[in-house]
């Protein structure tokens, strides 16, 4: 299965395409393609792209446990998806951004 995610380029947060053609901070709430929508993948992709609040934008696997947690294949998503990796830091929101995090 694949996901769509990007990086909001005001706040610098990563996020996720939805099933209703937003973007949200939460892989949970994902839309999720499977191998016969990779034509659907396409075509959002490219209406993805023409946002241009989104960098990064790319397809990524995710693998569904059987109660349901998406999760990301590879581990570079899997610390996008839950934030930083050192104590201290929240991840980063959509909310009141008047900063990208560096």
């Amino acid at each position: 299965m694949n996901a769509i995610t990007a990086n909001e380029l005001i706040s610098g947060a990563v996020v996720y395409l939805y099933e209703n053609g937003d973007f949200g901070v939460d892989l949970q709430q994902a839309k999720l393609f499977g191998a016969e929508e990779q034509t659907d993948l396409a075509a959002f992709m490219a209406k993805a792209a023409l946002n241009i609040r989104l960098v990064s934008l790319e397809a990524i696997d995710v693998e569904v446990s059987e109660t349901g947690t998406v999760w990301a294949n590879r581990l570079r998503e899997q610390i996008r998806a839950d934030g930083p990796t050192v104590g201290g830091f929240a991840r980063q929101s959509l909310e009141g951004a008047d900063h990208v995090s560096l």
